[in-house]
Parts: C-alpha cells; sequence; structure tokens
C-alpha cells in the first residue's frame, strides 16, 4: 500500500474540533487537546454503515470497545455521519464509546485516510491511531483500499503498544490487598 500521508509513528497527531455524540445521548463539541487533557486517546476510523453485513463490524467494533476497561485510554470513533446518526450506529451496534462526527472528512484528511469509492466519493478508510497523553503517535494501522474481508489491525499488536506506553494497569484487588 503506498502511504497516504497524515502522521507516522512518533510524529505529534494532527488537532481537530468535531461534535462527539457520546453513548448516553449527549453531543459536545471537543477537540483533540480537550480528550488527551484525560489521558492517551485511540482514534478508531469507522464507517458508519446499517447494511445487513455490517453486523461484523459487532465483533470488530468491541475489540476496541474492551480498550474502554482503562480508564488510562478513552476509545473514540470518528466517522462521516451527523452526530444524531452517530448516536443510532451506537445504539445499534451496542458499543460504549462516542464518535466524533468528520461531516467534511477533515479529520480523516490530516490524518491521510481519504480515498476516493470508485474514482468518485471521497471517503475514509478503516484506520486505528493510538496517541499518547503527549499528542505523539505510537501506533498506527490504515487499511488497505483493495482487500478483501473485515481488514482491522491487530489487536495484539495494538494491546502491546498500549502497555508499552502506559504500562500495565494495577490489577483489581477488590479490597483484599
Amino acid at each position: 500500500m503506498e502511504d497516504s500521508g497524515g502522521p507516522t509513528v512518533g510524529s505529534k497527531a494532527p488537532e481537530f474540533a468535531a461534535p462527539l455524540a457520546m453513548p448516553d445521548g449527549s453531543v459536545s463539541e471537543v477537540t483533540l487537546s480537550s480528550l488527551l487533557s484525560d489521558g492517551a486517546v485511540l482514534l478508531v476510523f469507522q464507517p458508519t454503515n446499517f447494511e445487513l453485513e455490517e453486523f461484523a463490524e459487532r465483533h470488530a467494533l468491541g475489540e476496541y470497545d474492551w480498550f474502554r476497561t482503562d480508564d488510562r485510554l478513552e476509545v473514540v470513533g470518528v466517522n462521516c455521519a451527523n452526530p444524531q446518526t452517530n448516536q443510532e450506529f451506537v445504539d445499534y451496534l451496542d458499543v460504549t464509546y462516542p464518535f466524533c462526527s468528520d461531516r467534511d472528512l477533515s479529520i480523516a484528511e490530516d490524518y491521510g485516510v481519504t480515498y476516493r469509492a470508485l474514482g468518485v466519493t471521497r471517503r475514509a478508510r478503516r484506520a486505528c491511531f493510538f496517541v499518547d497523553e503527549e499528542g505523539v503517535v505510537q501506533y498506527r494501522w490504515v487499511s488497505e483500499r483493495n482487500h478483501t474481508g473485515r481488514p482491522r489491525p491487530q489487536v495484539r499488536d495494538l494491546y502491546e503498544v498500549v502497555t508499552d506506553v502506559l504500562g500495565r494497569p494495577e490489577p483489581e484487588s477488590f479490597g483484599f490487598a
């Protein structure tokens, strides 16, 4: 795959501002900086499709949901849908993380994940960026446009990078330690 531009591992993640649809139905304007103020961020570029074959996305999105168990990391989906559609998407696929609305694909463009479907319509590829608290990209995965099947990053590789950067979370003692 040719390099589509955007940030590389070790470079600063591009700043952005966008509406964020939360799983509880609220919507607020966020920036990457505001998200990073609470810890590291895992940006997941994901199309919003309600087609029957997209039921497989439940499994893929659930893998990202798993990263929410670490309170030092915020998982944030990014797609071109409006906030209301993103809320419906979150409900439909039963995910627990919010989605940013990138209506004009400016975030996807800055992250180097846009392409033209059938040479006409601009879209964002599936992609994943792990950004540490300092705003530096520590992990980058961008799907190939011509890939068949369900392209997604290797969760094990992503987990290794996250634990290398953040360290292993403290085990729960349930009050017995």
